[in-house]
């Protein structure tokens, strides 16, 4: 089956055909107007459309200068800042191939991808992330220069380390030669030219470098802005991996419509930058949506019993309101009036979580739960979630504002194809699909066949109205000794929906019936304890405690109330400590290495199943 709006043929790009010329034409455009804020010793400082010219290309120069050229893979560690598009669009500027790491990363796994992309250099925002470097530099016979964004401590620099002050010095002071290579590089360059190499998180494996060129990137920004509005008087809070793709477009986008992008201090303090910058879209990952939808049930709790029943009736309102707006019918006569009364009393104090002044928000890298997406919506916040992957560059599809149903990845966007196998695997074509694996030829011929379609691995359908539905992975789905199909993902996003559930994990592939080992919300779980006086002295308590047991056993029942009786948990265990990155258990946009899990907790999976 192919998709109901296909993109039409691939027509080859305008004269922006690469991210470095796109940046310059809008820093021709722009000039002085800011481009980016950080935050430096409490005050939010703006960063000029013309300051990112002088240090991308100072930072270009530099690394000519130092004999780093054409083709050359060049490695960026660091949080989000704006250094690090500096050093991304300056590495375009001299025809390199950036290679993004994320700052999560052990120094076995950073050695593992430096090696297999052969880096000649790699830039780092810190101390601590070059003390990494150095641990396994004795590894890497390719690796040049470690460029370091922050000043060094005092002491003797080690051999190849340099400031990043000081390469831009360099590039200021290049000879003539080296400022007319990079013009011709910028001049010269062509959308197909290679631009990154992303390695997967890997959940069913040894990462693989995703090759995406320069027009991956551009074509999609320009298909995304098909469906939905971003202009330059858009804002956005930067917080999310900029190693990750997701955010990378993000990143590319504002810079296309001349946006303003605000980096956040840490991921700890996303929640008070948000009240100070007052961005008007977010790009965000599930998990965070799903904290503050609990955070906020948990307040709705703790109050009286008069705020409980203003905020229950003003939520009834907004779920009409809500349904309206999504079936094209207008709001009208009784309904607006009470909403305006709604809003003030509940839904505006909601929206300042997000600093206020949201139009949109933006969710992808996993599946978000319909329940909540419909829960902000009620509220006068549009969550639009979309699809797709790294190697996609990485939008197939997108929930529009005029065209949106939740529970859904909304529309195919354009110049984009997407057909569903006959196994129920989403397929895609267009001008997005990435050039291959790096260095694995017969990778890249398995995931691309012979006509140019890109087998995602997912498994999905169209609805009768055109909308993409995403039910899982492919290697992820479990039958069961019974022979039914069940998507794990599916139970797991009910499950972690709940406010008193965390995280989830569905298991039971050949198994008579679906397990599941869940990860509580404990500081929700602890005050239950002892508002209900159960003893415990630790968490390993709560875990075996029969009156827990039940408590969760009622949760877990309710979340799946409307599953088939095969889907639902039948067992399942509570565990003391979250899945988390530092253990390998979950990938740096917080999906499930289902891999990984199974094998680490197989004595409590399996003992699920005694009887």
């Amino acid at each position: 089956m192919s998709s109901p709006t296909p993109g039409g043929p691939y027509v080859g790009p305008p004269p922006e055909d690469t991210i470095v010329k796109m940046v310059d034409a809008r820093i021709q455009k722009y000039g002085d107007r800011p481009v980016m804020r950080r935050k430096v010793q409490g005050r939010w400082e703006d960063i000029s459309w013309n300051t990112l010219g002088e240090a991308f290309k100072d930072i270009a120069r530099g690394l000519l200068q130092m004999g780093l050229g054409r083709g050359d893979c060049i490695a960026i560690l660091s949080e989000n800042r704006p250094e690090w598009a500096f050093a991304d669009i300056g590495i375009f500027a001299m025809d390199g191939v950036v290679v993004p790491l994320y700052w999560t990363l052990t120094p076995a796994q950073i050695r593992y991808i430096l090696k297999d992309c052969a880096a000649r250099a790699i830039f780092v925002s810190n101390a601590e992330y070059l003390d990494r470097i150095l641990k396994v530099r004795s590894e890497l016979p390719d690796l040049g220069p470690i460029i370091v964004f922050d000043p060094l401590p005092p002491g003797p620099t080690p051999e190849g380390v340099i400031q990043l002050s000081d390469l831009v010095g360099m590039g200021r002071e290049a000879p003539r030669e080296v400022w007319e290579s990079m013009g011709r590089s910028l001049a010269s360059g062509r959308g197909e030219d290679l631009a990154t190499i992303i390695y997967t998180s890997g959940t069913t494996g040894e990462p693989k470098g995703v090759m995406l060129t320069h027009w991956n990137f551009l074509s999609n920004v320009r298909g995304v802005l098909e469906l939905i509005h971003v202009a330059e008087t858009d804002s956005c809070l930067s917080f999310l991996p900029l190693s990750h793709v997701f955010e990378r477009i993000a990143l590319y986008l504002f810079l296309y419509v001349g946006g303003l992008i605000n980096y956040a201090e840490s991921i700890d303090t996303v929640v008070d930058n948000l009240g100070e910058v007052k961005p008007t879209i977010l790009v965000s990952v599930p998990r965070i949506y799903e904290k503050v939808y609990g955070r906020i049930l948990d307040r709705v709790r703790q109050s009286s019993f008069l705020r409980r029943s203003i905020f229950k009736a003003s939520l009834s309102i907004g779920q009409k309101v809500s349904l309206r707006l999504q079936e094209g019918q207008p709001v009208t006569g009784w309904l607006t009036r009470a909403h305006r009364v709604a809003d003030n009393l509940v839904f505006a104090k909601l929206r300042t979580t997000f600093g206020g002044n949201v139009r949109l928000m933006i969710s992808g890298g996993a599946p978000l739960n319909k329940h909540i997406a419909e829960f902000f919506h009620a509220a006068g916040l549009l969550i639009l979630e979309g699809y797709g992957l790294t190697e996609t560059a990485p939008v197939i599809s997108a929930n529009m504002v005029e065209s949106l149903r939740f529970g859904t990845v909304g529309k195919v966007i354009p110049e984009v194809e997407v057909r569903i196998a006959e196994d129920g695997e989403i397929l895609a074509r267009g001008p997005n699909i990435m050039k291959g694996y790096f260095n694995r030829p017969q990778e890249t011929a398995e995931a691309i066949d012979g006509e140019g379609w890109f087998h995602t691995g997912d498994i999905g359908h169209f609805d009768k109205d055109g909308f993409l539905v995403i039910t899982d992975r492919k290697k992820s789905l479990i039958v069961t000794a019974g022979g039914k199909n069940v998507a794990p993902a599916a139970i797991e996003n009910a499950l972690s929906a709940d406010q008193f559930i965390n995280q989830a994990f569905a298991y039971g592939d050949g198994r008579k019936y679906i397990s599941a080992l869940i990860v509580p919300d404990w500081e929700r779980l602890e005050k239950y304890a002892e508002e209900h006086r159960i003893h415990f002295a630790g968490r390993e308590d709560l875990c075996r405690d029969p009156a827990v047991m039940d408590f969760m056993r009622r949760r877990v029942d309710a979340a799946l109330e409307e599953f088939a009786p095969f889907e639902k948990v039948k067992r399942f265990r509570i565990l003391p400590q979250e899945f988390s990155q530092e253990d390998g258990e979950v990938t740096p946009t917080l999906k499930l290495k289902r891999k990984e899990i199974t094998r680490k907790y197989w004595k409590e999976l399996d003992a699920l199943y005694e009887d």
